[in-house]
């Protein structure tokens, strides 16, 4: 299946350096799924850490990027995790608006409590935060609908509707750097993304309390 992030994530080191790891190191964490005549129509990678590990405890600001890095580090030094977060969750272009997304984080809550953690955090990209180019993250990942207090945001929403609450803003998440070169091809996508930070938001394992739970 074919990436749909715009092409400035790509240029991500930290996601380059290690997303692809995750199938080979911790393939427990990947999830796909498929249509009836097998073809792949979304994918989900988390991986698990240390939230307890000496100077951490607190969500990072360094968002996706750092959950990535702590993750790997663990693994390698054979710390015990006990958080897990999720990485990715895509759904191919033409099957978008058909509800897989939502199916998907269910499916992932799900892994996540057969592998015995109790609670998910998902580093967000608000999906239509670049058509408010100018809306600072800050406000914009609290805005809510005034007709049922959902989050503006239609990709918070699936979160806030599994039972998930938004934390905080991480607004070091995955910064991209690059020349004039990479700025000029990427100007199309990265332009409306100038305020991007990932929201972390905390989803509990049973949807209907956005308490925190722990095993």
């Amino acid at each position: 299946m074919l990436d749909t992030w715009p092409e400035f994530m790509l240029h991500d080191p930290v996601g380059w350096a290690n997303v692809g790891r995750i199938m080979a190191d911790l393939p427990e964490y990947v999830l796909v799924a498929t249509d009836p005549e097998g073809r792949v129509v979304a994918r989900g990678f988390s991986v698990p850490f240390r939230m307890a590990a000496e100077g951490r405890g607190v969500l990072p600001e360094r968002g996706w990027d750092q959950v990535l890095l702590w993750a790997f580090s663990d693994l390698r030094h054979g710390r015990e995790p006990d958080t897990v977060s999720a990485i990715e969750i895509t759904v191919a272009r033409d099957r978008l608006g058909q509800g897989i997304s939502g199916r998907m984080l269910a499916a992932m809550r799900e892994n996540v409590r057969r592998l015995g953690f109790g609670e998910l955090l998902a580093p967000v990209r608000p999906s239509a935060k670049s058509l408010e180019p100018e809306a600072l993250i800050e406000e914009y990942a609290h805005r809510a609908r005034e007709a049922d207090g959902l989050p503006h945001d239609p990709w918070l929403r699936v979160r806030i509707r599994a039972g998930g609450t938004v934390e905080a803003v991480a607004p070091a998440s995955m910064t991209v750097t690059g020349g004039c070169v990479l700025c000029g091809r990427c100007a199309e996508d990265t332009s409306p993304e100038r305020h991007l930070a990932r929201s972390a938001v905390r989803t509990p394992r049973h949807s209907r309390t956005r308490r925190r739970l722990r095993t």
